[in-house]
């Protein structure tokens, strides 16, 4: 499963001209050098464009919850349910 990775000097928060980002944020390209960064340095550290920052979010504040991610494709096929709504008549005379 590939994700696709923001390469740092396409950011808008990267200056060009230092070669860095200018929030001080790292983008590893490798999973390992992900993981490593957050337990060195926290998820903070790591770029909000990281296509791992958000899973590894998850495995630290739900450590118990195993997450299924699912693409957002199609739906499988469900009937439609028809709904008639009949109004009561008044048969009360006053």
């Amino acid at each position: 499963m590939s994700e696709k990775r923001m390469a740092c000097w396409q950011c808008p928060r990267y200056d060009r001209e230092t070669r860095r980002c200018r929030d001080g944020k790292a983008n590893p390209r490798r999973k390992t050098d992900s993981v490593a960064v957050a337990e060195l340095l926290g998820l903070r550290a790591l770029c909000h464009y990281n296509p791992y920052r958000d899973t590894l979010a998850r495995r630290k504040h739900f450590p118990r919850h195993s997450f299924v991610l699912t693409s957002a494709g199609p739906r499988a096929w469900s009937p439609k349910i028809e709904v008639e709504i009949l109004e009561e008549e008044d048969t009360a005379e006053t």
